[in-house]
């Protein structure tokens, strides 16, 4: 007997429940193991999860609109053997059907600020159990954590993850001084250090393709893969105005107009995901931060700063390009601008989000990546 249980999955330490935002499959229908078959709405925005095996739907437990715990059974997969009766045995034994606690998962996430240096703290999640190598993920301009929500379950089923705010974002200390690039990425190192002290794999999203190829330029010894999303430093173009907008938006509407354009379908904008950036930006300290840092990645002409083709060109080690076809603020490179032996992906209708709009082909690609490290 094969009978598979669907979810409400967990993304992010915060997350307790989801909404039922649409079933993409109806009870009696055939599934394949990968398939995307539900969408849940969570605090941050809407995303699919995919069967975890083959089979039929079929029970849909939890209706389109409802909202469910996390760990609360939604549907039922099984063979075509199993009984109708064995179907409701197993729905009548799912503890979490009822909303009952989750057992204690010793490989579940864990956040704690990491000392760097001078008084100032980098914001660290990790996840997956002790290992020699570590995928670290690194958020772009304005971002955090919870950029990778949708990501970092997939790479802790067998990697030990580690996730960072960068300095003047999250729960990170803001960078004061002349250098603030050069300082941003020391702190990172300094952090990574501590919590990674094994090989790494970089997956980076926009400005954070800058940090990860600072930092592998710094410790090429010990970084293994580069998995760049939609990164600066390809080209000269870039979407300045959204960098100045997104500093400049102090109510709910401008900051929603510009959070629109991270997504080729900006309905998926939450407005809890609204609210926490409000939220941040109002942190003393914070316009500032994000100031200088904007000053890092565009020049007085709006150009690019950042040059990472070198970098990239010269690592040793398997670079995977990630890019949404729609991206609206980092222009999808010319042929020219892609280095030799890095592997451009191109998602068709996401936009500059492709890790939450796409999720699961993006955390194939990268997983498929990190493999040609091994």
């Amino acid at each position: 007997m094969s009978i598979e249980a669907v979810t409400i999955p967990k993304w992010g330490m915060t997350m307790t429940e989801g909404i039922v935002a649409d079933w993409l499959v109806a009870e009696g229908d055939e599934v394949s193991r990968g398939q995307e078959i539900i969408e849940v709405e969570s605090t941050k925005t809407t995303n699919a999860v995919e069967s975890a095996a083959s089979g039929i739907l079929r029970r849909i437990v939890v209706q389109v609109g409802d909202t469910a715990p996390v760990g609360a059974l939604v549907g039922v997969i099984a063979d075509a053997s199993v009984s109708d009766e064995e179907i409701e045995a197993f729905i009548a034994s799912f503890a979490d059907a009822n909303g009952a606690a989750d057992e204690v998962d010793p490989n579940a996430p864990s956040v704690k600020p990491i000392e760097v240096g001078e008084g100032r703290v980098v914001n660290v999640l990790t996840m997956g159990g002790d290992a020699e190598e570590s995928i670290v993920l690194v958020h772009g301009f304005g971002g955090d954590l919870s950029t990778w929500l949708f990501n970092q379950d997939a790479f802790a089923k067998d990697h030990r993850v580690v996730a960072v705010d960068l300095p003047g974002h999250g729960a990170s200390t803001p960078i004061q001084g002349s250098d603030v690039f050069g300082d941003l990425v020391s702190a990172v190192e300094r952090a990574l250090e501590s919590v990674a002290p094994g090989k790494l794999h970089l997956v980076a999203h926009s400005f954070g393709g800058a940090v990860a190829a600072a930092l592998a330029s710094r410790q090429s010894g010990r970084v293994a893969s580069l998995s760049l999303i939609a990164p600066v430093g390809l080209g000269k173009q870039i979407n300045k105005s959204f960098l100045d907008d997104f500093i400049s938006a102090e109510r709910r509407r401008p900051l929603k107009e510009v959070l629109e354009r991270l997504l080729a379908d900006p309905s998926k904008i939450s407005n809890d995901m609204i609210e926490g950036t409000l939220r941040f930006k109002r942190l003393e300290g914070v316009p500032e931060a994000l100031s200088a840092i904007r000053d890092t990645i565009v020049d007085e002409n709006g150009q690019q700063r950042h040059w990472i083709a070198g970098t990239v060109a010269d690592f040793n080690g398997p670079v995977a390009l990630i890019w949404g076809e729609k991206d609206q603020i980092v222009p999808l490179p010319s042929e020219s601008q892609v280095p030799s032996q890095a592997k451009l992906n191109v998602i068709r209708g996401v936009g500059h989000m492709p890790q939450m709009e796409a999720a699961s082909e993006v955390n194939s690609l990268v997983l498929e990546n990190i493999a040609r490290a091994k």
